[in-house]
């Protein structure tokens, strides 16, 4: 029986006595996907657990008492379901597309794995070699350095100081014992969210949540999850790496706010798409069209539950580099100093709001998008309103969350080996 729920087109909202959040939206499209989404990433980690909580999401594939190695795959596989998960610096998650009349089956495998993972001793030391060869890998990728970097450079202390992956030295120490207790301590029913999205009955579906999870705990009084949100910025420090690439990869790092400020989000949101999105964009226009600076360039403010960093991204020549950062800073300042035209503002708002369309599309669209920002805020209000409060950001209002370029920025630069382009892969 659903209580205290909140009906809206076919959603039911609901939170169960043990603290479990479970959404269910229907989509007639004959499929369902079911995405479990714990508010646990690296951000709740500390130096000697750096990278626990992405190790964690590869064990949790490899079995529960009920499913042995490789029994979890071939259950999905034999459904003809997709599944797969994601871990960040804010939350991991975990989703599983299927026909809709094997939701049951599905949802008897995710709600397992997520409970009852072994974290079998045998199968973790199987798996350490898999995660330090990603480490390996993503130091080989120029744009994983250049961003891990330039939040590792941004921050003295706070959440978002670490990789996602975790260091060779943290992985190669980590124990079976620690990563079950991190587990423990953190998957846990007031810390997830479990959204169905698709061809359902949502009043069912939730009553099968609930079955499923109810005995489901919450946290322990006391609980301590590391995370405090202190973040302390290192303004103005800068870092030069050399990699075998055959350009340079460069970044400015400048503040950004916390999703509970949802109006300066919205506000360099949309700033973001001004500055960088398309041909006619300002940063396009002036470093790559006009002055022929870059060969790329992006920006962007990845949303997070705190204070995090606003980041303009470009590849050019390393010779180029001075010159490029001080256009660049010219004109997100001059983005701050100077509200943007009626045309742009409407442009941007016509690019987000179509954008946030189109990866809405599916059925995991849609459940990655409200998990995101339910396990970013605690609530549906944000996503429910985001459209309409992006409507009404003025103009003014974007110039004044721009006042964050003003700070000094960081900068990170992935140059080539030698300093001569060309010379890398």
């Amino acid at each position: 029986m659903i209580r205290k729920a909140e009906i809206l087109a076919e959603r039911i909202y609901q939170r169960l006595p043990n603290g479990l959040t479970v959404i269910a939206r229907r989509v007639p499209n004959r499929v369902v996907t079911v995405d479990v989404w714990v508010g646990t990433g690296s951000a709740n980690e500390d130096e000697r657990l750096n990278g626990v909580t992405h190790f964690l999401e590869h064990m949790l594939f490899k079995g529960t008492p009920r499913f042995g190695p490789g029994e979890l795959d071939r259950t999905i596989m034999e459904i003809g379901g997709v599944w797969n998960a994601g871990t960040s610096k804010d939350f991991t998650h975990y989703y599983v597309t299927v026909a809709s009349p094997f939701f049951h089956r599905a949802l008897d495998a995710v709600s397992d794995m997520i409970q009852h993972a072994v974290v079998d001793p045998v199968e973790f030391e199987r798996e350490r070699p898999v995660i330090l060869e990603e480490i390996r890998r993503k130091q080989d990728s120029p744009g994983g350095v250049l961003v891990d970097t330039l939040y590792a450079v941004s921050f003295r202390k706070g959440p978002y100081k670490r990789s996602v992956l975790g260091t060779h030295e943290s992985v190669s120490a980590l124990s079976r014992d620690e990563m079950y207790a991190y587990y423990k301590s953190h998957y846990t029913a007031d810390n997830m969210v479990v959204l169905v999205v698709g061809d359902m009955d949502p009043e069912a579906a939730v009553a099968s949540i609930a079955e499923s999870f109810g005995g489901l705990p919450p946290a322990p009084a006391g609980l301590s999850r590391l995370n405090n949100g202190l973040c302390e910025r290192a303004a103005g420090e800068s870092c030069v790496i050399k990699l075998a690439v055959g350009e340079t990869y460069a970044a400015l790092g400048f503040p950004a706010p916390a999703v509970d400020q949802a109006d300066a989000v919205l506000a360099l949101d949309l700033a973001a798409t001004i500055l960088a999105d398309g041909r006619s964009s300002r940063l396009y226009r002036v470093l790559k069209e006009d002055l022929r600076l870059v060969s790329a360039v992006w920006a962007g403010s990845p949303t997070h539950r705190h204070e995090s960093l606003f980041y303009v991204l470009m590849t050019l020549e390393r010779a180029k580099w001075a010159e490029a950062r001080r256009a660049a800073l010219e004109v997100v300042r001059d983005l701050a100093a100077r509200p943007p035209s009626e045309a742009e503002m409407a442009k941007a708002r016509r690019i987000i709001r179509n954008g946030l369309f189109f990866s809405t599309e599916t059925n995991t669209g849609q459940s990655a998008t409200i998990g995101y920002y339910h396990t970013l805020t605690g609530s549906m209000e944000f996503y429910d309103t985001y459209l309409e409060r992006l409507g009404h950001v003025t103009a003014e209002d974007v110039s004044r969350a721009c006042a964050v370029f003003e700070a000094e920025p960081n900068e990170v630069i992935v140059e080539p080996l030698g300093g001569v382009e060309g010379s890398g892969a």
